[in-house]
């Protein structure tokens, strides 16, 4: 890529961990017109610095948050136009299932993404006695 920057400067960096937080994914980011800098790039940057790593898992968990809060929103929209009579109850049935799709998805990706939060693991309490013998107390949801 021509005149991309050499090093990666606190002003593209902070370009790109915006753009990750408003919920744009990593090849959306590195396709930016502002954005003189290729993910391969980003990467060696990521492995190379425990800081920049740190900043960037945050800007990934602040996409999540985004993101689960649009779908809440756009359920609370639908079910209103539902109820309203807007839209017709069967129409609006095949929206529903697409909205579960979308939201199985999106509780998926934030599984993998952030696991302590929203992974299984989440689930799990584990507590360790005098003897290291670990007692684990499970439940669900």
């Amino acid at each position: 890529m021509a005149g991309r920057p050499r090093k990666l400067n606190r002003k593209l960096e902070e370009k790109i961990l915006e753009a990750l937080s408003d919920g744009l994914t990593i090849r959306q980011v590195f396709e930016l017109p502002g954005i003189n800098y290729t993910w391969s790039s980003f990467r060696k940057e990521l492995i190379n610095s425990e800081e920049l790593m740190i900043k960037y898992n945050q800007a990934k968990q602040l996409s999540i948050d985004l993101e689960l809060s649009s779908l809440k929103d756009k359920r609370l929209e639908l079910e209103a136009k539902i109820e309203s009579g807007e839209l017709d109850p069967k129409a609006g049935q095949n929206l529903v299932n697409l909205f579960k799709l979308t939201i199985a998805s999106s509780q998926w990706s934030a599984s993998k993404i952030v696991p302590k939060k929203f992974g299984k693991a989440a689930e799990t309490l584990s507590i360790k006695s005098d003897n290291l013998q670990p007692l684990t107390i499970s439940w669900s949801k």
